[in-house]
């Protein structure tokens, strides 16, 4: 926990309000004298004395910890996009496509899955994944919990503790749009 970041964030928007400390004092209910020692980053506050200063300036407490990151934002051109071979079937290559990069509570890529080829074994990780077919038909397996085929805009949603895999038994290409919140290494 970084208490300097904590009581600057707090500065800043006590400040940002025109509100002097002891102003702050009253509306939170928190000692004056606390609320200095914690933007001046002398002491750590409890999840209840934060709380109390959050809710008097209008402020969810859980900005206070978001780590700041000069790529909240992101743009990938499609021209900037990470292609690799995912994987080899039948010969095929399936080629993904990464269009969300770095450090990121998730990733997104699109995935182009060849006619009668497939993703390989069942995949079992952490997180949760959603799917969205931008065109053809794709066969999601899911283990122990059936089998969907999604056509063009479909979409389906699990958490991937599920193993699951997917297959093209089509004479055509297909291309799916993945995002996922499990940690991706290629």
């Amino acid at each position: 926990m970084d208490l300097n970041k904590i009581g600057k964030t707090l500065k800043e928007h006590r400040l940002g309000q025109n509100l002097s400390i002891r102003d702050l004092s009253n509306v939170s209910n928190v000692a004056a004298s606390t609320i200095s020692q914690i933007e001046t980053g002398k002491t750590s506050p409890n999840l209840l004395t934060l709380k109390s200063i959050c809710d008097a300036l209008d402020l969810p407490v859980f900005s206070l910890f978001l780590e700041e990151d000069d790529e909240q934002v992101q743009l990938v051109r499609h021209t900037d996009q990470k292609s690799f071979v995912r994987n080899t079937s039948n010969g095929k290559s399936l080629i993904e496509s990464l269009i969300i990069q770095g450090k990121n509570e998730m990733y997104a890529a699109t995935v182009t899955v060849p006619s009668h080829a497939d993703s390989g074994d069942y995949a079992h990780h952490g997180g949760e994944e959603f799917v969205y077919v931008l065109y053809g038909s794709v066969i999601f397996d899911m283990e122990n919990k059936g089998t969907y085929e999604l056509n063009e805009h479909d979409t389906l949603y699990y958490p991937n503790y599920i193993g699951h895999r997917w297959s093209n038994i089509t004479d055509e290409e297909a291309k799916i749009l993945m995002v996922s919140t499990s940690p991706y290494t290629f």
